[in-house]
This record gives structure tokens, sequence and C-alpha cells, in this order.
């Protein structure tokens, strides 16, 4: 076979890349990067294309990969040759890999803020109980901080225990994850895409009525969330795309999408401009965004329990609403270039009549999970079951909403 003027010999190929020829023989030997020709002799050939190949693999090795994931990750993109679906999906997990460390940073400043900072006895006013040091939350923290390095991303737990609150005093009748499904107008044969899609609670709630001709695809940064989602899916798993992926970097090709969800989700996005930019690219023309969020009053009286409980604690740097609610959401998606932008709001509050899930919610928050103490834990107990018993009920707001917008 004549040698094509391209090709590059290992020594060659490999100075270009600024690696050694045993580097290159070593992913040879490993299943990773085969050369494009190797004579009879046994001389090895290698490509522009080797050199993307070779660019990925060291960029998932430098990101923290094992030979056996990055093998999986090359051989589940088979040989294609779209760079900018290569670098779309290496940016995705770099982006899973920022999250988690942000995750694991964000447990262990507040384990140290507990531990400079807070003297939790002093500041009740008590004194610490005898042989309760290994049960402060400091210790608490510290647990999490292994939980956290050890399992990269979360499950559904918390998630669930906050629908399970919403579903049991919600006093408007029909529920969230109907009212929200009414609103996808989507063509038939449409190709739906769900950024952030959790345990796919949604989906689940309307299986029998998703049109059979709808191509769907959901992700999420977390595999935590997207193995639960597969679980809850059940029987019905192989009607959707389940895969990972970072809202600002989705990868795949410009005008994929007829409709794309993104349920209570865009708030927790940082850079959240490129993540519309990104949106908006992956949107066929005339495509619609979905974009559900809430209100600066959304569980409000929450703030308030936990302010009797701490009054120095600063909520502000938790408002989701702050980041993109409904108060603001219309501005950022028109700076995204969106038009025909609407806002659709959803009727509903919280007649709470048990403390115990409200509780649990509230652990789940970060707001709860910086401030609870087993005494205030007992505190937040008795006042909440308090009211309970003096009005019959705990009344809470919901202030919730979904933009929808329209790519021109």
């Amino acid at each position: 076979m004549e040698l094509r003027e391209e090709w590059m010999t290992a020594g060659q190929f490999a100075d270009k890349a600024g690696v050694t020829v045993r580097t290159i023989r070593f992913y040879d030997k490993v299943g990773l990067l085969h050369p494009s020709h190797r004579t009879g002799s046994g001389h090895r050939y290698y490509s522009k294309l080797d050199l993307a190949r070779l660019q990925r693999i060291l960029t998932l090795k430098y990101i923290g990969l094992t030979i056996d994931e990055i093998r999986a990750i090359v051989r589940s993109e088979g040989h294609e040759e779209d760079l900018k679906e290569s670098l779309r999906v290496q940016s995705t997990i770099i982006g899973q890999k920022m999250e988690h460390l942000r995750l694991v940073q964000k447990t262990i400043k507040e384990t140290l803020s507990l531990l400079e900072g807070l003297d939790y006895a002093k500041r009740e006013g008590e004194e610490p109980a005898a042989g309760t040091e290994e049960s402060s939350p400091a210790w608490e923290l510290f647990a999490s901080i292994i939980r956290v390095v050890n399992q990269e991303y979360e499950n559904a737990f918390n998630l669930q225990t906050r629908i399970r609150l919403h579903d049991d005093f919600c006093v408007n009748p029909y529920k969230w994850h109907h009212w929200l499904f009414d609103q996808l107008k989507i063509p038939e044969r449409g190709a739906v895409l769900e950024l952030g899609c959790g345990d796919g609670t949604l989906w689940q709630r309307n299986m029998d009525r998703i049109p059979e001709d709808w191509d769907i695809t959901l992700t999420d940064l977390s595999e935590g969330m997207l193995n639960d989602a597969r679980e809850g899916l059940k029987n019905n798993a192989d009607r959707f795309r389940l895969m990972p992926a970072d809202a600002r970097s989705i990868p795949f090709p410009d005008n994929s999408f007829d409709a794309v969800l993104a349920n209570h989700m865009l708030y927790h996005v940082s850079e959240r401009h490129q993540s519309l930019k990104e949106i908006r690219r992956v949107l066929k023309p005339g495509g619609m965004l979905f974009a559900s969020t809430m209100g600066k009053r959304h569980m409000n009286e929450v703030e308030g329990f936990l302010s009797q409980l701490n009054p120095s604690y600063d909520f502000g740097r938790q408002d989701f609403a702050c980041e993109f609610g409904l108060d603001n959401g219309e501005d950022q998606l028109d700076a995204a270039g969106f038009v025909r932008i609407r806002l659709l709001r959803y009727e509903d509050g919280l007649q709470v009549t048990d403390a115990k899930p409200l509780i649990d919610y509230i652990r789940t928050t970060p707001e709860g999970r910086e401030n609870f103490t087993d005494s205030r834990l007992s505190k937040l107990e008795a006042m909440l079951n308090e009211s309970i018993r003096a009005n019959g009920a705990i009344s809470i707001t919901k202030d919730v909403g979904l933009f929808v917008a329209f790519r021109d």
C-alpha cells in the first residue's frame, strides 16, 4: 500500500504532539490509539485524525480518568471525525469534574467555617452536653466530605424528598408535573431535549400521555440522577436516550431539537449566558425553550423559620430566584437572542399539617445543612408543631412558573 504524503512516522507523530514515542506505543498496546497504517515490517504511520484522537486521550487523562474509563469513552465515540462534537463531549466530561470539585470545595468550606467561626454552644447560651462532640455538625460535615469525594454525584434522594412535600401538601389538586407537561406544545415527530432531567419524574408521571413519535433525549450532569431516571422509567426506558451532558457545552450538533426543556435547573448553572447560547444553538429555527423557575416569594416562610434559629445567617447567597427567576429570567432570555418570550404562572401553595416532611425538606437545602445543629433541630420541630397546633396547618407560599421562548 502506497504511503500517503500526510502520514507521519511514530517519531514524527510524537514530536508533533510533544510526547514520547514510548507513550505512543503504550497507547497502541492498551488499545487506545492504533496507527492509521502499519507496514508488513511493523512500522507505524499516523494521520492528522490520529492527532485529534491523541488530544482527546491526553485531555481525559489530564482530568483524572483511568485508562479503562478513557477506553470506554473512545470506543463509544467510535471513529467520529467531527472534531467539534468530540470537543463538546470532552467539555461535558470536564464540566462534570468541575462540578464535582465545586461540591467537594463547598463541603470543605462549610466544615472549615464551623470549625473556625461557630461555637454553637456559646452562641446558643448552652453548655455542650457530655459525649456529643462526635455528633456535632462539623463531624457530620466531615462525613459528608468523605461521601462527596467517593461518590461523585448525588442521587435523587434530596430531589424526591422535596417533591414529596409538594405532593402531600399542595393546594392545587392539578399537580405541577401534569401542568408542566400540558404546556409542552411540541410538533409531531418532535425531537425533545431535557437538560437536568433529575430522576425523570416528569416523564414517569406523564408516561401514558407522551406521543409515540417524540424522540426524547434526557440529560443530567449527575450520573447518579441518570441511574435513578433509568430505574424509575423501568420498562419504558428504551423510549428515551439518557446521557450525561453539561448545559454549558451541549454535546449535540446545531439545529438538532424542536424543543429544549430546563425544569428548575437554569439557576444552578454557572456561566448561564453560555448555557442559553448553547440551548439556542441546538434548537432548530422556530424551536422552543421551556424553562421553569421560581420567584422571590417562593417558600419564603422557610427562611423565616431559619432566621429565628440563626438570625445572623445570610440567605441572599442561596437565593436561586436572583440567579434565574420569574423576575429576571425574561431579560436573560432576551439577551441570549430568544424571541416571543412569555411567562406562564402555576398557582399553588402549601398547607403543611405534619412537621416531619417539612423538616426533611429543609434539611435537603443548603440553608438547612448550614444551620442545623441538634439543638436547633429540636427547636425547629417544637416551633413547627406549635404552629400546626395553633393554626391547624403551616401556610407556605409557592411562586413558580414557566418561561416559553422561541429561537428565531
